[in-house]
């Protein structure tokens, strides 16, 4: 009997944490689109789009410019390894979902097996 609630506890693992998995890919996608939305699109429109190439090739050294066109580098090599993180988790959260369920069907069906005799009985 302990092995068997061992056993059962070894399967019902994933479903307990699948949703933390699916949950922290979200997250980490919604942080990359809300840094997207939020930092980079401003700062892409006033660099590119309010500054002349000229203005933006005669830029000195500590110029708002230049700290404009650093966070347009920096933010990006940042946030592709954490999308990527946010994508990797929530396919593991899926595939640990997608693993228990023969696990809880076959359980589901030993059980219906075990009570179809007994409800012909009267």
């Amino acid at each position: 009997m302990a092995t068997k609630l061992s056993q059962l506890n070894r399967e019902t693992t994933g479903l307990k944490l699948f949703p933390l998995f699916t949950l922290l890919g979200w997250i980490l996608i919604g942080f990359s689109i809300l840094i997207g939305i939020a930092i980079l699109a401003p700062t892409a429109s006033t660099y590119w789009g309010q500054n002349a190439k000229a203005l933006r090739d005669a830029a000195s050294v500590g110029s708002p410019l230049l700290a404009q066109l650093t966070t347009l580098a920096w933010w990006p090599k940042l946030l592709a390894p954490l999308t990527f993180l946010g994508v990797a988790s929530f396919m593991i959260g899926i595939a640990m979902e997608f693993a228990a369920i023969p696990r809880i069907l076959e359980r589901r069906s030993d059980l219906l097996a075990r009570a179809v005799p007994l409800m012909g009985k009267k």
